[in-house]
């Protein structure tokens, strides 16, 4: 029980799509006749991905994104991630070592630099408004009004249930996506949780679509799924989901760290292969901030770092599969950004027929910490300590 603090991611009805063949997409798409596949907008990032405007409360050109498959959806946000690190990676390559954080400020502004770059160019090629951009309005006047009191993370925009940055970029600004399904078409989902709760609708209908997308559930319509998994209460001995915000002094700056454990939930099947939708992961992030001279504050380029590891950052942690099967991560990442962040996630594959087994992670006392570092603060806290939700 110790925490350590160290002053040092329709619309072709019920057609039948195949998960491993975008060009098969495109070419149905071509000969849809439906009104949501007329407008839509191709990606030159990614020729699979396509954007589109469905009718709801988000008013912009395209408000959603169309994958053909979930494993292209995945690969996507590894890619973006990729993509983004080189970016940075590029930039940093061109700064001297060892600069001050505002001379690399200067730098940055004067090359036109943000590590968000990769992102809005996603965007805008789409002509799409994601949750990422969303979330980074609300979050810029969220933090002009703060000041000097303590931070709620309750009312924080950026303490989003999808906490990662690329994932984000491919979500609607209320969490949706559309994606192929080799038994059911294109499906429309909406997210309302990390823990597998979500709306799904089937067989292209707008209307319903439209309904759930402004917050409404139509009631007795067959193309309407409502999932809402079962809670799972951690054990006595081990704990399965975890997730704590918290804000840090770190001089005359601030940072927040975010720790999370999730079980793995839903099913995605191709060829008879399934694994979960979502796998059983474990996160942490640190973001930096520095106030501004009107009293408010502002994400900032801080040398921040971010760890998944034991009592001591230098050595391997303990997670469990399934509170059985132990595994020993150790990630650890140091950089001048406005957020760092590292991730552990589960090999899951479910069984067709028999018992499913998801590889979900679990946590014992005293064995696995989340690592957060800015300037002389070191946080290294037991997540097993964090809050179960």
């Amino acid at each position: 029980m110790k925490k350590i603090i160290l002053s040092l991611s329709f619309l072709a009805g019920l057609v039948l799509v195949s998960c491993e063949s975008a060009d098969q997409l495109q070419e149905q798409n071509a000969n849809n006749d439906n009104s949501l596949m007329r407008r839509q907008r191709q990606s030159s990032m990614f020729n699979y991905i396509q954007s589109t405007r469905i009718e709801s409360d988000v008013n912009c050109e395209n408000n959603i994104l169309i994958f053909p498959s979930w494993r292209h959806y995945w690969e996507t946000i590894d890619r973006l991630d990729q993509m983004v690190e080189g970016d940075c990676n590029a930039f940093d390559s061109t700064v001297p070592n060892n600069i001050s954080e505002e001379r690399y400020d200067i730098l940055a502004d004067a090359a036109g630099f943000d590590e968000d770059n990769v992102l809005r160019r996603f965007e805008t090629d789409l002509a799409f408004c994601s949750l990422r951009s969303k979330i980074e309005s609300l979050e810029t006047a969220w933090l002009d009004r703060q000041g000097d009191r303590e931070w709620d993370a309750n009312s924080d925009p950026d303490n989003h249930f999808i906490d990662d940055q690329a994932e984000r970029t491919l979500l609607s600004p209320n969490a949706e996506v559309i994606v192929g399904d080799e038994r059911r078409g294109y499906v429309y989902y909406k997210f309302l949780d990390d823990e597998g709760s979500r709306i799904e609708v089937l067989n292209n209908d707008r209307d319903a679509i439209s309904q759930v997308s402004r917050g409404r559930i139509p009631t007795g319509n067959p193309n309407v799924v409502v999932v809402r998994p079962d809670k799972e209460s951690n054990s006595n001995k081990c704990k399965r989901k975890v997730t704590e915000y918290a804000y840090e002094i770190s001089g005359a700056n601030r940072l927040k760290r975010t720790s999370k454990v999730r079980p793995a939930f839903g099913t995605i099947c191709s060829n008879n292969s399934c694994t979960s939708l979502v796998a059983s992961r474990i996160v942490s992030k640190t973001n930096g901030y520095k106030k501004k001279k009107n009293g408010g504050w502002k994400r900032a380029r801080l040398l921040i770092a971010a760890g998944i590891n034991g009592q001591t950052p230098n050595v391997p942690g303990s997670a469990y599969i399934d509170c059985i099967e132990e595994n020993n991560p150790r990630h650890f990442k140091e950089q001048r950004r406005r957020k760092v962040k590292v991730v552990v996630k589960s090999t899951t594959n479910i069984a067709p027929v028999g018992t499913p087994r998801r590889y979900n992670f679990s946590l014992q006392d005293n064995k696995l910490f989340s690592y957060h570092k800015s300037g002389n603060l070191i946080v290294n806290k037991d997540y097993y300590d964090m809050p179960g939700n």
